[in-house]
C-alpha cells in the first residue's frame, strides 16, 4: 500500500474513532502495515494539525482534530458580513451628522456673538427692582463672582454680559430642579 493510500485510510479510521481516538498499535493492525509507516503518516498529519497524539503507558493514542466546529456556515457568514457593513455605513453617517451639527453650532455661536454687540457704558445704571439677572455670553462662563453683602462683582474671561432687570417670581421647585441638574 502506498503512503498516500495509508494516509487516506488512516484519516477515515481516525474520523470514525471519534473523540476517543485510536492507539497506534491498533491503527497499524487495521491497516495491515508496519508501525514505522504508521508513524510516518501520523508525523505528517500532526504537522498539518489534523491529529493530536498522547503518549500513555499502553502506547500512543492518536485523535482526529475536528475543525468543522470552528467553521461558520456560509449563510451565517454572509449575514454577519452584511450586518457589519450596515453598521459601518450607519457609523459613517453618524460621523457626518456630528460634523454637520458641530458646524451648525459654530455658526450659531458666531451669529450670537455678532448679533449681541457689546454696549459699553461709562456711567452707572440704576434699576428700581429687587432682582437683576446677569447672563454671561462667553463659553467659559463667569471667571469670578464676589459678594460683599452690599455689592456683587462679576468677572468673565472675555467681554460679553447682559443684564435683565425684570422681576420674576421665585419658584422653589424650579430652584430645586436647577440644583439637581447640576448634580
Amino acid at each position: 500500500m502506498k503512503l498516500v493510500e495509508l494516509a487516506q485510510e488512516s484519516l477515515r479510521l481516525l474520523k470514525e474513532s471519534g473523540a476517543e481516538g485510536l492507539r497506534s498499535d491498533d491503527l497499524a493492525r487495521m491497516l495491515m502495515t508496519p508501525k514505522r509507516r504508521v508513524y510516518d503518516v501520523v508525523a505528517v498529519l500532526r504537522a498539518l494539525g489534523l491529529v493530536t497524539t498522547r503518549r500513555r503507558f499502553n502506547g500512543t493514542t492518536i485523535t482526529w482534530v475536528d475543525r468543522s466546529k470552528e467553521f461558520v456556515p456560509r449563510a451565517e457568514h454572509e449575514r454577519l458580513k452584511n450586518e457589519v457593513q450596515a453598521l459601518d455605513a450607519d457609523r459613517k453617517a453618524l460621523q457626518i451628522q456630528v460634523v454637520e451639527l458641530k458646524e451648525e453650532l459654530r455658526q450659531a455661536r458666531a451669529r450670537v456673538a455678532y448679533e449681541a454687540r457689546p454696549v459699553q457704558s461709562v456711567t452707572r445704571t440704576e434699576f428700581s427692582t429687587t432682582q437683576l439677572r446677569v447672563r454671561c455670553h462667553t463659553p467659559g462662563g463667569f471667571k469670578r463672582v464676589t459678594n460683599s453683602g452690599m455689592e456683587v462683582l462679576l468677572e468673565t474671561s472675555e467681554p460679553g454680559m447682559s443684564v435683565d432687570p425684570s422681576v420674576t417670581q421665585w419658584n422653589e421647585n424650579e430652584e430645586l430642579l436647577r440644583v439637581l441638574q447640576r448634580v
